[in-house]
């Protein structure tokens, strides 16, 4: 899947205009091109063709990567028998896109966000294929609370699978959809493609106190029956992440995920911030909080804050991990990471330097490339796969501007455990060793204790790529799994990453950011339901795959044989 993508110059004809072909129109060239893509769009379950498709194409680089959607504009429509045919103005890699009412809009042959490009040549004008379109799914519900009553405003996350790789072997849940239930308490995600799915619900009860911004208010104020909160609660019904249900959702699938909360006594934050200026004036502060969750669901609160000259206190928290900001006028942002439990209310002292039970964590970079552009900087749990990163006062991720004048060094506090660390938005850099303060390193991963930690990364530049065509029977093996593993998988002390991709219609695979190592090259034909996390699968690929040394900077040309799925 291509990475960039250039809009041309068709545009479609008045509707009652039909080529020959059955297209619904686009202007000819002036000198009809040779080349063409044609093909027919078929229902993925029943095999039906799709009447009136709509189709999008753009050239692309030949390099492949995670799928990227094509800009609209230089649309076609398919006949009324699904047939279509796509006149282009030159040789090249290709991308066509398919939507229709009802269907998931998908690149041609996608899979977990990779496809494949439709690759013309002068020996090879045109190519002909069908498009196979998954029903869109959906999943809907009602949130109620105790009473058997409608939650009105209640917030709902959709979270989607990542798939555990060979060198991730943990599955991860991330944000994709968000909805916000109506006065029925109805919510509905649709559009949905097949996929694996959890469902969280936070909400706060309508008659729950509510603390208003004013002075003098504090928590002894409160009436503790009304001093309630709803725990943020995974679908089908419990507070904890661990229980939560994953909702396998195949093509067409409509599936319905009710809930109904019950309440809980609400959790409290209190926070100082920081003493008044030197010429005595108070600075206007406001703590933001966000609740970090290690199954995917993430956002901020639905909490009321009470301001006591200064003292901030949070209610309507339940148990979890809380980032927690506080940013004024003219004021570097204040953070950090807790975890609200049950029993005395948990204080943050942003008027000193008070230890915490975080781990605090400066990182330093120390570079022997010529890479200005900013980077960015990850710590991934290897247990759940929660990532942290620095994050400016709105929350948004941090940036280290390595131009002149800009700061070589970043903060920020994650709990302790066992994380791997990556740098991304590189250009031609890679991570090439980390030295560490406080903490224990091996290769990219560390383990973190409370305290402070002082992190070196030594970053280099000489990214390698390595490209190729997959063949299987003498034949191109189209959208095939190619997987360049390191030889030093299983070592934590290796720096080396897997790198991956799909094949286009001619075979060709682009392997590209490669960090100079040891490797194996594989290629399996349509793998994509293979579980190579297993360890004894993928070995079974692997003693038939194709040994390199990458260097630094090398531009490596590899054939390989795809093996049977």
């Amino acid at each position: 899947m291509m990475r960039k993508s250039f809009a041309l110059p068709f545009r479609l004809i008045a509707c009652g205009m039909i080529l020959s072909a059955g297209l619904a129109a686009s202007a000819e060239p002036s000198s009809p091109s040779p080349y063409r893509i044609t093909g027919v769009v078929l229902n993925s379950i029943t095999g039906n063709p799709i009447a009136r498709c709509h189709l999008e194409i753009s050239l692309t680089g030949r390099n492949q990567g995670p799928m990227r959607r094509a800009s609209a504009g230089n649309g076609f429509d398919a006949d009324e028998h699904g047939r279509f045919s796509i006149p282009v103005t030159s040789a090249g890699a290709w991308r066509l896109t398919a939507s229709a009412p009802g269907y998931v809009t998908q690149a041609f042959n996608e899979h977990n966000n990779y496809s494949s490009a439709i690759v013309l040549s002068a020996s090879a004008p045109t190519y002909d294929l069908q498009f196979r379109l998954p029903p869109q799914g959906r999943i809907s519900g009602s949130v109620l609370d105790e009473a058997g009553e409608s939650v009105r405003n209640a917030n709902v996350q959709l979270m989607t699978e990542v798939p555990p790789t060979p060198d991730h072997r943990v599955a991860s849940f991330v944000p994709r959809f968000f909805a916000q239930t109506d006065d029925r308490g109805f919510y509905e995600f649709s559009s949905l493609p097949p996929g694996s799915y959890r469902i969280a619900v936070n909400a706060r009860p309508w008659y729950a106190s509510s603390v208003r911004q004013r002075s003098g208010t504090t928590s002894s104020s409160l009436d503790p029956s009304l001093d309630v909160a709803y725990p943020l609660t995974w679908y089908p019904g419990s507070s904890d992440s661990a229980l939560a249900e994953t909702l396998t959702l195949k093509a067409g699938d409509d599936r319905r995920a009710d809930f109904q909360l019950t309440p809980i006594p609400s959790l409290h934050l209190q926070i100082i911030a920081p003493p008044p200026s030197s010429d005595g004036r108070t600075i206007s502060s406001f703590p933001i909080v966000e609740r970090i969750d290690s199954n995917g669901a993430n956002g901020f609160v639905q909490s009321s804050i009470g301001n006591n000259n200064g003292q901030f206190d949070i209610s309507g928290l339940t148990p979890g991990t809380y980032r927690v900001r506080l940013q004024g006028p003219n004021q570097d942002p204040r953070s950090t990471v807790v975890q609200v439990t049950e029993g005395a209310a948990k204080v943050i002292d942003f008027s000193s330097a008070t230890s915490s039970s975080m781990s605090n964590i400066t990182v330093h970079f120390d570079r022997d490339d010529d890479d200005s552009r900013p980077t960015m900087v990850e710590f991934t749990d290897t247990t759940n796969g929660q990532k942290f990163f620095p994050m400016y006062g709105g929350g948004r991720p941090m940036p280290v501007d390595m131009r002149r004048g800009q700061p070589r060094e970043i903060t920020l506090q994650v709990p302790p455990g066992r994380y791997e660390v990556n740098i991304t938005n590189r250009s031609d850099s890679y991570l090439a060793s980390i030295s560490a303060q406080g903490a224990d390193v091996e290769g990219r991963i560390l383990t973190l204790h409370q305290g402070d930690v002082t992190l070196t990364l030594h970053t280099v530049s000489g990214l390698a790529t390595v490209k190729g065509i997959a063949s299987l029977a003498g034949k191109p093996s189209v959208g095939a799994v190619v997987m360049l593993v390191p030889a030093a998988l299983d070592d934590p002390g290796s720096f080396t990453t897997l790198e991956r991709d799909q094949s286009n219609t001619d075979g060709s695979f682009d392997l590209n950011d490669v960090v100079p190592g040891q490797y194996i090259l594989i290629a399996v034909d349509q793998g994509w339901d293979i579980n190579f996390n297993d360890p004894a699968t993928l070995r079974n690929y692997l003693v038939h795959g194709v040994p390199l040394v990458v260097r630094s900077g090398a531009s490596i040309k590899q054939n390989v044989d795809a093996q049977a799925p």
